[in-house]
């Protein structure tokens, strides 16, 4: 018995840890990705709360779906791990212009 136990053991050893190997290198490379994909999503809302806000601060005034949009966009930024005040900075200017309905 203990002869089969032994053989059994010998081949799955190797199976085991070349799918542990396997797995660790699939985990890797997934983090990367995942970095990768949030840094990307982090600089598009950084682009795009910029741009929007500026356009506003230039009109001097702001739709109230606007500043909810900008306001959404900079929660999610935040949320992400904000590292540039100029952004808060445009966020804020927005949230104390003058809301006017239209577009």
């Amino acid at each position: 018995m203990w002869d089969i136990t032994a053989n059994i053991i010998s081949v799955l050893l190797p199976l085991l840890t070349a799918f542990a190997g396997w797995a660790a290198a699939k985990l890797r490379t997934s983090g990367k990705r995942d970095r990768a994909l949030e840094a990307g999503v982090k600089m598009m809302l950084r682009e795009r709360i910029i741009d929007l806000g500026m356009h506003y601060i230039d009109r001097q005034e702001i739709p109230p779906f606007a500043l909810e949009t900008i306001k959404g966009m900079h929660a999610a930024y935040i949320e992400l791990g904000d590292g540039d005040r100029s952004v808060s900075i445009i966020v804020e200017r927005c949230k104390n212009l003058p809301i006017v309905n239209g577009g």
